[in-house]
């Protein structure tokens, strides 16, 4: 899709207008020349082979529902048979079975693609927006501490361990920066991570760690904890406390579920929170 149809077009006016008002009236001074970018890219890797139920959709309608500025998703992977023309879609085959492979090599077809913004939103099919945010809530940086691959297993704790030595090896920090929150990149500064790190090709590396820790000009990132953090709820089973989970929501803006997390309890949750279809379903 090369044209954005009426009604994205219409969500971006909105956010434009709601925006550039706001700014107005903040006016005290002599005028002054205001740019406002008229919307950002939401990117979402996606593997059909791997998803569980309605995750991706549920995730879309949140991500309308709770946007406080302009959007366009862009989906790269697989389509599902609802996607509407809202969607621009980008096929893209599995080219791995390490996970952290096959996306950054989605993550470079985003980098290539006229379709997405400079700077652009990259998340997942099971992280859901489940209060109203604006873009400042994505651009925080989130970390879990620092990289250490013993908490985890299998290829992933493999991908942690490579991503530790290789920023090690450059003397930079080895913070974790991989929340499965959404994340804000920028084209210019992944394409300098790639001609910095061509080790990136030759094997799984978790990204997100290897592009903050590399920042020219990084800032405080903050230190995530479910328990008492106002950012995320991780869902990790399959009949949760429905009480305490939406206690917990009132005072948090994102949350998604881990494979064991996901269940007919958290489907029907999500069902009840975000009831309307979107502009994304035929």
């Amino acid at each position: 899709m090369t044209a954005k149809s009426k009604k994205t077009e219409k969500r971006i006016e909105e956010a434009i207008t709601a925006e550039t008002t706001a700014l107005a009236q903040t006016e005290t001074d002599a005028p002054k020349e205001v740019s406002v970018q008229d919307h950002i890219t939401v990117v979402i890797p996606y593997c059909k082979e791997f998803a569980q139920g309605r995750e991706l959709l549920f995730a879309l309608r949140s991500w309308q529902h709770n946007v406080r500025f302009g959007i366009n998703i862009v989906v790269i992977g697989d389509r599902e048979d609802w996607f509407s023309d809202e969607i621009t879609f980008i096929e893209h085959e599995r080219i791995s079975d390490n996970a952290q492979v096959d996306t950054l090599a989605k993550l470079r077809v985003a980098v290539e693609s006229a379709e997405v913004t400079g700077r652009f939103i990259w998340t997942n099919d099971d992280i859901y927006v489940m209060n109203p945010i604006s873009l400042a809530h994505i651009e925080l940086p989130k970390v879990l501490g620092t990289l250490n691959s013993d908490k985890y297993k299998g290829l992933y704790a493999e991908n942690m361990k490579r991503t530790k030595l290789l920023l090690e090896k450059n003397g930079l920090l080895c913070l974790n920066y991989g929340t499965h929150t959404p994340l804000l990149f920028d084209k210019g500064q992944l394409t300098a991570m790639f001609e910095r790190f061509p080790e990136l090709e030759n094997g799984g590396y978790l990204f997100s760690s290897v592009y903050y820790n590399s920042l020219p000009y990084p800032t405080q990132p903050v230190y995530l904890d479910w328990k008492t953090d106002q950012v995320l709820l991780p869902v990790v089973s399959k009949q949760p406390d429905e009480k305490v989970v939406a206690e917990m929501l009132s005072r948090k803006v994102f949350m998604n579920n881990a494979v064991s997390g996901y269940s007919p309890w958290l489907e029907k949750f999500l069902e009840d929170c975000f009831p309307s279809p979107s502009d994304f379903e035929e």
